[in-house]
């Protein structure tokens, strides 16, 4: 999605189309997104990184250059920068190369080893223990000014807004995902079941007790040893059906 137009990031309803194949894809968007729109606001070109960090802590740095990138991971793991801060779920900073606020140390001399200026961290709320900051650079000094800081905060709305349904929608794709190869695991173990009790005149349990003996003995998982029994006969491994409800 290209930012062709300003847009009031104020509207009531507005989302992003950021969704993806993963949640660094998502990210990924958004960085590219962010900077085309903040771009706009600012009328002066910006890069920016989108630094998610999973429930399990793992993060991931989407950005829109090298310099940026590096920057932001710098920033989250030394905590020094409004990357961290944002991460922190704190206000917004702007920080500028020529900063004297001697809380921020090396940050100013950082900035510029990566050829920017400014800088302005945002978080962004999201959900189910995922944390996310929004930070943006500019090669240019007070590029983010307090009416550039407040679209941009408008923006961030949009941006979290967008990136807990994208994150929703995953979790959504990959909890059906595992549902179906779950029943299609279930379908081959059931039929295998089915075919051992015949051959055997045994029970269900007597069955699987076989098909749990091959796995422990050739190291292979239950559904593996399944399959490769069905594989053998006439009609192979059935196919598994997925009704479709409206």
């Amino acid at each position: 999605m290209m930012i062709d137009q300003l847009v009031d990031w104020r509207v009531s309803g507005v989302l992003l189309d950021i969704r993806g194949h993963s949640e660094a894809a998502s990210a990924c968007a958004l960085a590219r997104i962010a900077t085309s729109a903040v771009s706009d606001i600012a009328g002066s070109p910006v890069e920016a990184t989108v630094t998610l960090v999973r429930p399990d802590s793992t993060p991931f740095t989407a950005a829109t250059t090298d310099g940026a990138r590096d920057l932001s991971r710098w920033d989250q793991f030394a905590g020094r920068g409004p990357t961290s801060r944002a991460l922190d779920g704190r206000l917004t900073i702007i920080l500028n190369d020529h900063c004297l606020d001697t809380r921020w140390e090396e940050y100013p001399a950082s900035l510029r080893t990566a050829g920017f200026r400014s800088a302005v961290g945002v978080p962004l709320q999201l959900e189910r223990g995922y944390r996310a900051a929004l930070t943006l650079y500019s090669a240019e000094t007070n590029v983010f000014s307090s009416v550039v800081a407040s679209q941009t905060l408008a923006f961030s709305g949009v941006a979290a807004r967008s990136l807990v349904l994208a994150l929703q929608v995953r979790a959504g794709l990959a909890q059906s995902a595992d549902l179906r190869a779950a029943i299609a695991s279930r379908t081959a173990i059931n039929t295998a079941c089915g075919v051992l009790m015949g051959q055997n005149k045994c029970s269900y349990e007597a069955a699987f007790q076989m098909l749990r003996l091959a796995s422990s003995h050739g190291n292979l998982t239950i559904r593996d040893v399944a399959e490769g029994m069905l594989s053998t006969l006439p009609g192979g491994v059935p196919a598994t059906h997925f009704q479709q409800r409206a």
